[in-house]
Order: structure tokens, then sequence, then C-alpha cells
């Protein structure tokens, strides 16, 4: 009988990879079907809603006949999808972090089911709600203001050549790294603290002050964690997307080739839908794999740290 795979655990990089396609494999079945049960219908909605409008409603005839109505019908859409989204994407976190969290307390001959991810669904749900709200607001808002600063920069050394355009160039560079430096530990942090709030029931900003606690001394060691994370997601994701660009682009030339455009080929635009909403669900099972590393690595400095602690105040005491 294999070992419940733990979180409250020290582990170096392999152990975090075993461990998290190891919880996978354990928990295969109760996993990704709670996940699809739970956080499933919203995705399809938003997935659906996205796929229609790439796929059909892009024609040039509906542009001609009526502008004002075409755009109106791209910006609900499009709210509707995100709106959708959003919700299926908080409904995501609520059951994975159910799912370790339950599985933490359950012994080696006992599974997850269902249940554990139904149980106190809706205060985790709307705690979690809140929180990745007051998250999302914080990063636009952050968001803006380093576009506001860059845009700045760039205004005051535009409009000119030669040593002008060394600034703009040096600019783009340095964004380029910084992002390549602080990229895979800015996209650890959110879902480290998410983790944190349904764990210990905090708010979004207490639970960040935890991650940056653990995170302060260990930089290195989450990048390179949420690198090889993020290169496993963004691997398997590119195969589970292939079968989207192809119908994607087979619609793209029926419509041009169709009267110049002027007529529609529904049969492609709802394989399209079809084949987003599968892709989509597939692509939030395989960024599972992604999310379990995440908290894996965040619960190794916990572990590491309150460890240490211990140790120290056991030492003391002696």
């Amino acid at each position: 009988m294999q070992e419940k795979i733990s979180y409250r655990k020290v582990r170096d990089l392999g152990g975090i990879f075993s461990a998290a396609f190891g919880f996978v494999k354990q928990n295969f079945k109760p996993f990704f079907g709670s996940i699809l049960f739970l956080a499933g219908p919203f995705i399809i909605v938003g997935s659906a809603v996205s796929a229609y409008m790439i796929g059909s409603s892009t024609t040039i005839a509906k542009m001609v006949r009526n502008m004002d109505e075409f755009y109106g019908k791209i910006i609900v859409s499009y709210l509707s999808s995100i709106i959708f989204y959003f919700i299926g994407v908080t409904v995501y976190n609520v059951v994975l972090n159910k799912n370790i969290l339950a599985n933490e307390k359950l012994e080696n001959h006992e599974s997850l089911t269902l249940n554990h991810s139904l149980t106190g669904f809706f205060s985790d749900f709307w705690r979690m709600l809140g929180n990745m709200l007051l998250l999302t607001l914080f990063m636009v808002i952050a968001i803006v203001v380093i576009a506001l600063v860059i845009g700045g920069l760039f205004a005051l050394v535009g409009g000119g050549g030669g040593p002008a355009l060394v600034l703009p160039v040096l600019m783009v560079i340095i964004v380029f790294f910084g992002l390549l430096l602080f990229g895979p530990v800015l996209s650890y942090i959110p879902v480290a603290a998410m983790f944190v709030c349904q764990r210990d029931r905090i708010s979004i900003f207490a639970a960040l002050r935890k991650v940056f606690y653990y995170l302060k001394d260990n930089f290195w060691m989450t990048w390179v964690v949420s690198m090889v994370a993020f290169v496993c997601y963004i691997v398997m994701s590119f195969f589970i997307q292939i079968p989207v660009f192809i119908i994607n682009t087979m619609s793209t030339f029926s419509r041009f080739k169709s009267t110049a455009g002027y007529d529609e080929d529904d049969s492609k635009s709802l394989l399209l839908v079809i084949v987003v909403i599968i892709c989509s669900l597939l692509s939030y099972c395989v960024m599972s794999i992604y999310y379990l590393m995440t908290v894996y690595q965040y619960t190794n400095l916990e572990e590491k740290k309150e460890g240490s602690s211990i140790i120290e105040k056991i030492n003391q005491i002696q």
C-alpha cells in the first residue's frame, strides 16, 4: 500500500516534482472528478462563449451589417466569459486546496471522495472569491502603475533618433530580463497565498505576508521550482491546445474562401466551440501539476523554517 502524499514535508526539487505527479496518480479519479464536477460547468460556459465569438461572430458580414450591434455583442460576450472564467478559477482553487488538505488527514487505506470537496464548500468559496477579487484589484493597480511609469519614461525619450533610441531599447531589455528573473516567483506568490488563505482562514494580505516571510531567504530555490513547474505546464498545455490551433486555422481559411467572407460556416464554428471546451478542461487539469508543485514548494519552505525553529527552541531549553 502506497504512503499518502503529505504536504507537510521538506522536499528538494525532485521530491516536489515526484510528489505532484504522485498525488495525481494516487487520487486521479476523485481529484479530477471533483474539478470537472464543480469547476467544469463554469469553465465550459466561459470557453463556449469565448470560442463562439472567435469562431462565428468575427465575420466581415456581421461587421458590415451593424457595427454598433457587433461591438456590443463582443463586449457583452467577453465580459460574460470573463465572469464565468473567474468563478470557475475560484472554484478550481477551492477544490484543489480542499483535496490537498483533506488528503493530509486520511489514512493510507482511505481515498479522497467528492464529499471531501463538497464539505464546507460554499464557505470556502465565498472566502476565496473575496480574496481573489482583492488580489486581482491589487495586481491590476500594480500593473497600471508600472505601465504608467514605463510609458512615461518612453514618452520622455521618444520622438528622436540616434541616442534617444538607446534608452527605449535598453528598457525593453530590462523588462525582458526582469520578467525572466522575477516572473516565476511572481507567479508562485498568488498561488501559494490562495492556499494559505483557505488553509489558515486568513485574509489575502495576511497570507501574502506569510508567503514573503518564507520566501525571503529561499528566492532562487523557489525560482527554480516555479520555472520547472511553469515549463511542465507550458509543454503539456501546448500539446493540448494543438487541436484548437488547427480548427481555428481551418475556420479562418473557410471564412476567407466563402464568398469573400460574407458567409459563415456554422459547422466549423460549432466544432471550434467543442474543441475549445475540451481543451480548456484538459488545460485546467494539467495546470493542477503546476498548482501542486507551487503548494509543495511553499509547504517545503514552511516546514524548513518551522522545523528549524522548533529545534532551536529545544536546544535553548536544554
